[in-house]
């Protein structure tokens, strides 16, 4: 019973704050389905940020650094909290906001990055708040329902706001970094106080939370507003597509339509009573009060080699699962294939990263430190070969595509999907113990990043290809005209 009550104490806010968020949308309520997603791509992007502030702590020497801050110089407390801490979890969650939530048709209002953007921050709170919970009992259980929980919940929706902006408006990268910096420096600023321990650390806590609370409302008010005037506006619009004209619609028919996929972003709707015309896109950015200006449809932009292999790296091999589901969203809406980019990116993360925590749960559980090699070489094998036959799966849609377009000089499947294995197999064979360890591991990461930055080069060009092919047609098409 005692177990029970704590998990109610753990998970109660976190869940309780989501079903707020979803029914905060008084104008078009997001499906069940995608609420529910993103609180769980919120709870698994905690495994991620794990991995990566424990990386962090052995590549700095500060595993002590919670237990007894005060055995460490003043200047490494800040420097964990915003780049061990606030960094890793932000950016993963990030990562799986713009990744997986971010393309879909259901995100089809800016508001929607309000909800979407706290329910996951809901959802990374409460497994955090599990796992401390059940460990530190009901003193930790209420200090962290009033502050961490809270925290998590209303950056997710400072960075759900940014997002919004960002699908919707010009500058999308300028309102992604905006977004991004903004939470990590909240969530830096609240961990450098709190990781000190002392006993004033509470009221500057507090006082970030409550600005943090402050600009998650004041953003969710805005977006609000911006939601309500779409509903109640009689502006009427034709969409025209061509020379065919249907219509007219209201604004407030635009949600429903962009998520039946009846029209998209880049579709032109004509003003019926001034006849002025413009993309939806920028029909929606000027419901915000911001400037717009004239957007093009075009074919998925290139990724720089040197961009995609620093991201890689730094990212210690988890922007793979990033890569993975952008590959495979981008080929499936270009070219209208019949697969479901989500579900096969969850599977890799979740057939490929999860076991690893498990199998340490095992470990503890029996009171073993290591199973015999035997049982660690199979594991690991085991593991690199569910990743490896994953992105082959990938693999070969990208090259049947590309070989379509390029005839010469791409990249070869079997050579490639061979050598993810045999450098992902010898960065799980790596003793912990080898002198320069990670000077292995790094390598390796940037050897496996190189055998996909040679997939990633084709890809390149293939976009390439495709949006010269889609001039070329409208200049013949205007010609015509």
């Amino acid at each position: 019973m005692e177990a029970l009550k704590l998990i109610y104490l753990a998970a109660g806010p976190g869940i309780a704050i989501a079903v707020y968020l979803h029914y905060s949308d008084k104008w078009e309520r997001e499906p069940h389905a995608m609420v529910a997603r993103s609180f769980l791509f919120g709870a698994l992007a905690w495994f991620p940020s794990y991995i990566y502030e424990d990386i962090f702590q052995t590549l700095f020497g500060l595993k002590n650094i919670l237990a007894d801050p005060g055995s460490f110089a003043w200047w490494q407390i800040p420097f964990y909290a915003f780049f061990g801490v606030a960094l890793s979890e932000e950016l993963c969650k990030f990562l799986f906001l713009k990744g997986l939530i971010y393309d879909h048709r259901e995100f089809n209002e800016p508001f929607d990055g309000i909800v979407y953007g706290g329910v996951m921050g809901c959802g990374f709170a409460t497994l955090e708040n599990l796992i401390y919970v059940i460990e530190g009992g009901y003193g930790v259980g209420i200090v962290r329902m009033l502050t961490a929980v809270p925290g998590h919940a209303f950056e997710g929706m400072i960075l759900g706001y940014f997002m919004g902006r960002a699908k919707f408006c010009p500058m999308p990268g300028k309102n992604l970094a905006r977004g991004l910096l903004s939470v990590i420096f909240l969530h830096g600023a609240y961990d450098a106080i709190a990781f000190t321990h002392a006993p004033w650390a509470i009221y500057p806590v507090v006082a970030i939370v409550a600005l943090g609370i402050y600009l998650g409302l004041k953003a969710k008010r805005e977006l609000a507003e911006h939601s309500r005037r779409m509903a109640e506006s009689a502006r009427e619009f034709y969409i025209q597509k061509g020379e065919r004209r249907s219509g007219p619609l209201l604004l407030r028919d635009l949600g429903d339509m962009l998520a039946s996929e009846a029209v998209d972003l880049d579709d032109v709707m004509v003003d019926k009573a001034t006849g002025e015309s413009q993309p939806i896109k920028n029909l929606l950015c000027s419901e915000l009060g911001l400037e717009h200006k004239e957007l093009l449809p075009i074919e998925p932009r290139e990724q720089p080699i040197p961009y995609f292999l620093l991201i890689y790296g730094l990212t210690l091999g988890l922007y793979l699962y990033f890569w993975f589901y952008r590959n495979y969203h981008e080929f499936k809406e270009h070219r209208h294939l019949k697969l479901n980019p989500e579900l096969r990116a969850l599977a890799l993360y979740a057939l490929t990263l999860i076991p690893f925590f498990l199998y340490g749960a095992i470990m503890e559980g029996m009171d073993v430190y290591a199973f015999p090699p035997a049982v660690d070489i199979a594991f690991n094998f085991l593991m690199v070969a569910l990743e490896t036959t994953l992105l082959y799966f990938l693999l070969r849609i990208v090259h049947t595509w590309i070989s379509r377009r390029i005839r010469k000089g791409i990249f070869s499947l079997p050579a490639t999907v061979t050598l993810f294995f045999f450098f992902g197999a010898l960065r799980k064979l790596l003793p912990l113990d080898i002198a320069n360890y990670w000077w292995f591991e790094i390598t390796l990461i940037w050897l496996q990043g190189g055998v996909l930055a040679t997939v990633q080069r084709d890809i390149n060009r293939y976009w390439l290809r495709e949006r010269g092919n889609r001039a070329r047609y409208l200049i013949r098409k205007r010609g015509r005209a």
